[in-house]
């Protein structure tokens, strides 16, 4: 078979693969995209649950101090009238310790209200992940099913086409296997056209008699307007 009749094969190869993609629509790449939304949620998720559980300790611990400080004021309180503060320098001494643990105290309280906040807004935001990971889900498995249904229907047709286009596509020479990709994309899937009443079928310029002539030999010819490769039945 001639170089140019095995790439005119290639493109009704390609044609109706293409038509089978078309068939499936968009199903592919919006699982695709449905299933990245759903390991991007998962993450997010994860790190949120994990941030969780680290300011659920952080507030225990903050409890705890806030606890034991208010106890030690408390009991430095006690001191200053139970008389065990016998002088001024001790006194002094002792309204300086309850200062600095009144001012610890605070920070720590404020800290705990900042920590009870985020936990808060860390356990909605959980339950927004959750809920939108359920409709994620949802609608992945939806859109996996429709599209493994259309597979089911075009997988036969499209194993054998993809088949017989690696057996045609290897039997051609990786320069004009180019040639043809870029005239593919460019030409929407026309990439070779016929020489009718001396003109390019696909764009309409007349071809010279010398190209004609060239096509009719089956030796490869490009139209010089539109680029595609150009043949010429005999008849």
């Amino acid at each position: 078979m001639s170089l140019i009749n095995q790439i005119i094969l290639l493109q009704e190869v390609d044609n109706k693969l293409f038509e089978i993609e078309k068939l499936l629509g968009d199903l592919p790449s919006k699982v695709e995209e449905l299933t990245q939304n759903e390991d991007g949620v998962k993450t997010s998720l994860q790190n949120k649950e994990n941030e969780l559980k680290e300011t659920s300790v952080s507030i225990s611990t903050n409890e705890t101090l806030v606890e034991t400080t208010s106890e030690k004021i408390n009991s430095l309180k006690d001191k200053l009238i139970d008389g065990s503060i016998s002088t001024n320098k001790e006194y002094d001494a002792m309204m300086e310790t309850i200062d600095f643990e009144k001012n610890l105290l605070s920070e720590k309280e404020n800290e705990l209200i900042e920590l009870l906040s985020k936990k808060e807004e860390l356990s909605k935001e959980i339950e927004e992940d959750k809920s939108s990971l359920d409709g994620i889900i949802s609608e992945l498995n939806t859109k996996k099913d429709a599209l493994n249904a259309k597979m089911q229907e075009v997988s036969e047709e499209q194993n054998a086409l993809k088949s017989e286009r690696e057996s045609v596509a290897q039997n051609i020479d990786s320069d004009t296997m180019s040639k043809y990709a870029e005239i593919y994309e460019a030409r929407k899937g026309l990439v070779v056209a016929e020489i009718l009443d001396n003109s390019c079928e696909g764009c309409g310029a007349m071809v010279p008699p010398q190209s004609i002539n060239e096509a009719l030999s089956k030796n490869i010819v490009f139209c010089g307007n539109c680029s595609r490769f150009l043949f010429k039945s005999e008849n």
